[in-house]
């Protein structure tokens, strides 16, 4: 991958500024602060995305201008592309050759196998990131070199001292805290106890018992109480909320159609109905001159009253037919309710001992003994059948019946002495016999079939208990109608009422004029009568005044010119109503306040449901008002409180009984406490077990990742020492890895570790390092190397060396080379030079 272009439009000190550059060395010259870090940081933005805003430095957010961001051209495989990154806009990827949008996927491919992380690490480096060396030590070094030269290692090596951490937690060899630990000690507790424990055994296994379901119950509880603190926590959100959702409701309930009426419409009607309010200014000025006319004394107050009021007399006359026409329809409802109550009245007096059926409360019993009947047999059809079957018999002449009536007869008709008697025995038997069979077949049967559930409704219901289901099924005929008789009252009466309201509510406007045309709520008939009157005396005393006075007369006519013109505007406010299909003026001005109003609703509507998340307005949606969502926080809090006394008695007793179970095992329970050993063992082996499986997965990362990076030191040494020894003018010849810890060998064959190196020798072979990683590995990924004032801290010489190795590296790689040194623009052959200001 090569940089071809930079296209910065906003990042830190840089914006709409373009840099060109080539392959090979790249030298970027600028003194401090001319923005060579914020150009470096601009590259890694670009390649791996700009930091967020929470790190407002490392992001360089620009100060001159509003744009951040900006654009890398790159050359890959000999194809261009361009990558471009503004503010938050997701990042675009375009290929500049067949102008087609790439997937911004292809850019990993190209990082592969490094992330921003491992980038860094290795192809990117300043001064102070060298200068950082003196401070590690030869394992940590170490450890830096198998990090970037072993692709993962560091999540494995992270991995490991995981392991070794969790291992430290179970066990250390002089710790005290780890559970390893406290259980070998708790062991050795144990142990001792159980050669001294021999007694109480039952006591001490039924407190086991105690405390494992009192301890489940206390768990139980707890979590009840959680989830019911959670509950109250919602609900009184919930409740918070309520007015707002109210509000919602609300407005959806009335939420008025939105409207069609134009803007030019209403602004017809916004200009009439000026025009109008003016006339009615200047009628009233003129009814006031009017006033002051002069009159005779008898008529002077009423007539200046009227005068002064006449517009709304004039509104109120042209309501007068329809008030009179109401008042007709009250006095023809007023003749129905007398005659609808005359009839009640009369069923009711006809069926007095239905008056209890009539309650509310016995009407569901009402309708339960209906029900019955209804599904029950017919009782009037079954004697009906035995009366048929009766006269059945009877038509065919039972014996019986003949015979014991012929020995009746002969026994009262015949002189047969004593032997009368005889038959008129047998004929009473035999009449008796039959006729004790048909009152066995009638009224035993009724009585036999007597069902006591009937009984017990016909009570509800407020009959008689004794009533058959014949005569049940008349009462209930004659209550059904008593009930339609009274509906029809009730409803007779409402529609009384409902005209009575009407007929006040045209003569609630003549209040203002009590003095002169008093009404009453309660005689109607008499308060229409005087308004009519009133108008009637009025028009006479008026023409009486005109033909009197010139002056009066005069200003009548002006008064009369203004009413005709508020008369025409008044037309044409009911023609703009009919051109928009309105009845009238009124519903035109309704249907523009609604339109109104429903723009103002949708708003509001709109505004109000964006404070509810669809979570809560679903949860609110389950209450039908305030009262029922304040209860179920009352229940659940009345629930809470229960569960906690609860908790705490059971709590009280957990420790009652624990405590008198430490003072058994103080004692000592041979059993249990082996018991308490064996489980010991058991735990002891599994932490062991847990405790040697984390050492040993730690140790085998720890030789893996070792085994992986020996198979690449012995080149990378190879490569570093060639570096190292033309960087320090052969000084040292030789680095190599002495148990795990980095020695350099000087020509004279004296050692030295890191640690005893000099802070600019320590730079340079870390410089070594970082170019024998990046020829080493520079075949995975040919990725821009960029180097920021990293060697300040050389002298002359080993600075040119460190040049030389520069340009060669920068022949494989492109290598952006930021300094502040001014030889580096004549010494350094670089295939391209900027200078920043």
């Amino acid at each position: 991958m090569q940089i071809s272009k930079i296209e910065i439009a906003g990042f830190g000190k840089f914006h709409d500024q373009t840099f060109e550059l080539s392959a090979g060395l790249q030298v970027i010259y600028g003194a401090n602060e001319t923005g060579k870090s914020t150009l470096r940081a601009f590259i890694l933005g670009m390649l791996f995305g700009f930091p967020t805003r929470r790190q407002l430095i490392a992001r360089y957010e620009p100060k001159q201008t509003t744009q951040y961001g900006g654009a890398l051209e790159l050359v890959v495989s000999g194809q261009r592309y361009r990558l471009t990154r503004l503010g938050d806009q997701a990042a675009t990827l375009l290929n500049l050759t067949t102008q087609e949008s790439q997937p911004l996927s292809l850019l990993d491919q190209w990082l592969a196998p490094y992330d921003e992380t491992s980038y860094k690490q290795l192809f990117t480096f300043n001064q102070a990131e060298l200068t950082a060396l003196k401070t590690l030590s030869a394992t940590d070094l170490n450890t830096q070199l198998q990090q970037v030269g072993t692709r993962g290692s560091v999540t494995w090596r992270e991995t490991a001292n995981e392991l070794r951490a969790s291992a430290d937690e179970l066990y250390k060899p002089r710790g005290r805290k780890p559970a390893l630990n406290q259980a070998l000690k708790q062991y050795q507790t144990l142990k001792q106890q159980v050669q001294t424990a021999q007694q109480h055994y039952p006591e001490y296994q039924q407190l086991q018992a105690q405390i494992q379901q009192l301890a489940a119950d206390k768990s139980r509880l707890t979590r009840e109480l959680t989830s019911d603190a959670a509950e109250q926590q919602r609900l009184a959100e919930l409740r918070n909320q309520w007015p707002v959702y109210q509000q919602i409701q609300q407005l959806k309930a009335i939420q008025p159609e939105q409207g069609t009426l134009s803007p030019a419409t209403v602004a017809r009607y916004d200009q009439l109905v000026q025009t109008q309010t003016d006339l009615q200014h200047s009628l009233a000025s003129a009814r006031e001159q009017l006033t002051q006319q002069p009159v005779d004394t008898a008529s002077k107050g009423v007539i200046g009253f009227y005068v002064g009021h006449q517009a709304q007399f004039d509104d109120l006359e042209r309501h007068l037919p329809a008030l009179q026409q109401n008042l007709g329809r009250y006095q023809t409802l007023s003749s129905q309710v007398d005659a609808a109550q005359a009839t009640y009245d009369q069923q009711l007096a006809d069926h007095p001992e239905l008056t209890a059926s009539l309650s509310p409360n016995k009407q569901a019993a009402v309708a339960t003994l209906r029900a019955t009947l209804q599904a029950g047999p017919n009782a009037t059809t079954s004697r009906q059948a035995r009366q048929t079957k009766t006269v059945g018999q009877i038509a065919g002449v039972d014996w019986r019946l003949i015979a014991g009536g012929i020995g009746l007869v002969a026994g009262i008709v015949l002189p047969l002495g004593a032997f009368k008697w005889v038959l008129m025995l047998a004929g009473l038997g035999l009449l008796g016999w039959f006729g004790w069979e048909q009152l066995g077949t009638g009224t035993s049967s009724d009585i036999k079939q007597a069902e006591p559930a009937l009984v017990a409704q016909l009570t509800a219901a407020g009959f008689a208990p004794d009533l058959d289901r014949a005569a049940a099924s008349q009462q209930l005929a004659a209550l059904a109608n008593l009930q339609q008789a009274q509906a029809v009252v009730t409803s007779a009466q409402q529609q009384l009422a409902a005209q009575a309201a009407t007929v006040w509510q045209a003569l609630k406007p003549y209040q203002f004029a009590a003095d002169w045309v008093p009404v009453d709520e309660s005689q109607l008939a008499t308060s229409v009568d005087r308004v009519t009157t009133f108008f009637e005396t009025m028009r006479q005393k008026l023409q009486t005044e005109r033909l009197s006075g010139a002056d009066f007369a005069f200003t009548q006519r002006q008064v009369q010119q203004l009413t005709t013109q508020h008369q025409a505007v008044a037309q044409k406010l009911q023609a703009l109503a009919a051109e928009q299909h309105y009845v009238d003026v009124a519903a035109l001005a309704d249907a523009i306040s609604a339109q109104a109003a429903a723009q103002t609703s949708a708003a509001s509507l709109q505004k109000l449901t964006a404070q509810l998340t669809s979570a809560e307005l679903t949860a609110l949606q389950k209450f039908d008002s305030l009262s029922a969502l304040q209860a179920e926080i009352a229940a659940v809090r009345a629930q809470a409180t229960t569960a906690q006394a609860t908790l705490t008695q059971q709590t009280a007793a957990l420790v009652t009984a624990q405590t008198q179970l430490q003072r058994l095992t103080e004692d000592g329970r041979y059993t249990a406490l082996r018991q308490q050993q064996a489980n010991q063992q058991t735990e002891i082996t599994v932490m062991a077990r847990q405790w040697v499986t984390r050492q040993l997965g730690a140790a085998w990362i720890d030789q893996t990742l070792k085994q992986l990076t020996n198979q690449q030191l012995p080149a990378i040494l190879s490569q570093a020492t060639s570096y190292f020894v033309q960087l320090t003018g052969e000084r040292y010849n030789e680095i190599k890895l002495v148990a795990e810890a980095l020695v350099l060998t000087t020509t004279t064959g004296t050692e030295f570790a890191v640690a005893e190196l000099s802070t600019a020798t320590k730079e340079q072979l870390y410089l070594a390092l970082r170019l024998a990683l990046i020829v080493h590995l520079g075949e995975q990924a040919q990725l821009p190397i960029m180097i920021d004032d990293g060697f300040v801290n050389f002298d002359d010489q080993r600075r040119q060396v460190a040049w030389q190795l520069l340009e060669k590296v920068a022949a494989t790689h492109q290598l952006l080379y930021f300094t502040n040194e001014k030889a580096a623009l004549t010494q350094l052959s670089a295939a391209g030079i900027y200078q920043l200001t």
